[in-house]
């Protein structure tokens, strides 16, 4: 049963340690009954904003390089975190949209259970990698180069990878547009970037409300890993004044929210932005 965020059990409390990553889950859904129709979370189907014509994004050679990316390197994790998702009812039809799956060890084990995933993939150097472990398996598996957390973007400069528009993407891909009430067209999984955790929150809580980017196509499910302090402030009330903050009141009315996991970062690959493989510093406590 999903819960409010207020109804959080206390068992959790002791699992908010320094150096852990929150596995949370940001599910949308319509307004109570009876309540005045918002746009983006009403019953019906989604009202779809005009879209701006980026049309395709001009040549050039990027010397930006990478923002540094967390990326899961256990395999225990994830098949953890597959059993989380997909419960005991494994519907082949199920489809995942992983954001920057990296090695793509979730990425295999999500495919092990029959489970279609598109990879939403940022660094080229993953991508052969990638596209190898949908190889006889009859397009159970789409790689695309682009980000996730670039999606839509607000501003037409400079964007790496190439601009995306999700409308394209998603028509591409043959994702159709879906009711609020007729239920999930596809499950998100991925994590927040390490320096802009904020600015993705705002960027999606915004398209929720407008009803655009990824909630044109109906009620999105998020499955996002957040870390402890992000999390802490997403899930505040107001008789926490320090952490209490309008982005959490506005992912609190518009979703359910619930904890689904909480792992130690040393489970996680974090890569430089030279592309480099960086271990953690800091001494992570277990929790059991």
């Amino acid at each position: 049963m999903w819960v409010p965020a207020a109804g959080l059990p206390l068992r959790l409390a002791p699992l908010a340690l320094a150096g852990t990553g929150r596995f949370c889950i940001l599910r949308t859904r319509a307004t109570t009954r009876g309540d005045p129709p918002r746009r983006g979370l009403s019953d019906s189907s989604p009202q779809l904003l005009p879209h701006p014509d980026f049309g395709e994004s001009p040549p050039w050679v990027c010397k930006q390089r990478l923002d540094p990316k967390r990326y899961v390197n256990s395999r225990g994790l994830a098949e953890t975190l597959v059993q989380v998702l997909r419960g005991s009812q494994k519907d082949p039809r199920s489809l995942f949209l992983e954001c920057n799956p990296g090695p793509g060890v979730l990425t295999q084990a999500l495919l092990e259970t029959g489970a279609k995933v598109v990879a939403l993939e940022s660094d080229r150097n993953f991508i052969p990698h990638l596209e190898s472990l949908g190889n006889n398996l009859d397009g159970k598996l789409e790689v695309v180069y682009c980000d996730f957390f670039k999606l839509d973007p607000r501003k037409c400069g400079l964007v790496r990878p190439p601009i995306m528009i999700s409308h394209v993407l998603f028509q591409n891909l043959g994702i159709k547009a879906l009711p609020w009430s007729a239920g999930i067209p596809l499950k998100i999984i991925g994590i927040f970037p390490i320096r802009n955790e904020r600015k993705a929150l705002w960027k999606l809580v915004y398209d929720l409300y407008s009803c655009t980017s990824i909630y044109r196509h109906g009620r999105v499910e998020l499955n996002m890993f957040i870390s402890e302090k992000e999390y802490q402030k997403l899930m505040a009330n107001p008789r926490n004044p320090n952490l209490y903050q309008v982005l959490s009141v506005l992912w609190q009315v518009a979703c359910e929210i619930k904890v689904l996991h909480v792992e130690p970062w040393s489970s996680f690959d974090v890569y430089t932005q030279n592309g480099q493989l960086k271990k953690p510093k800091h001494k992570v406590i277990e929790s059991s």
